[in-house]
């Protein structure tokens, strides 16, 4: 009831326009901001708009953005030019699943050199092919239920952000999807 901070967060999504499609991340803001004794105003901005205008319009105002999961090509470019002006402008940014997917591909191009670097779930003859298809995938044809699923060990870099965050080295990820970091690209 009375915050000791302001932020405003943009989320950047593709499915900004329903309602719903990410009530479980603006439900975690709010969870955030009551921990935080903040108030956290979320500004919800349209993947595709920041593709056809650029981010300057959509994103000088805000003090994070969080890119969501989703699947699919649409408005995939426009939240890999949201993750660049986060990471140009030192904006504190968070990837979902495909957010995570693609700052990894914007890093990839534009701090790697690696100009087409992309996902093959986007562009299946990428020269650089940073997010792929997880072996035991390549095999399924029946795509309902066959996501892998369950959690993994994830061992923290000591001293990192995510440690301090966790405040654990040692921390169980659960995962859900079909594509993943490609580890050819790891260094």
């Amino acid at each position: 009831l009375n915050p000791k901070d302001k932020v405003r967060v943009a989320v950047v999504g593709k499915y900004i326009g329903l309602q719903d499609a990410y009530k479980s991340i603006y439900d975690a803001l709010i969870h955030g901001r009551i921990a935080n004794e903040a108030m956290v105003e979320i500004k919800k901005v349209d993947s595709e708009e920041i593709q056809k205008e650029g981010p300057d319009k959509f994103l000088s105002d805000v003090s994070g953005i969080l890119v969501p999961g989703g699947f699919g090509n649409r408005g995939i470019e426009g939240k890999i030019k949201a993750i660049n002006f986060a990471r140009t402008n030192k904006i504190p940014f968070f990837g979902i699943c495909l957010g995570m997917q693609c700052a990894a591909i914007e890093f990839a191009r534009n701090v790697c050199g690696l100009k087409n670097a992309n996902s093959t779930e986007f562009n299946k003859k990428t020269p650089y092919p940073v997010i792929s298809l997880l072996e035991e995938q390549k095999k399924i044809k029946e795509m309902g239920g066959t996501m892998r699923l369950g959690a993994y060990p994830c061992k923290i870099k000591a001293g990192s952000v995510a440690q301090r965050a966790y405040k654990k080295s040692l921390v169980s990820e659960r995962h859900r999807h079909r594509y993943e970091f490609n580890n050819k690209y790891k260094k």
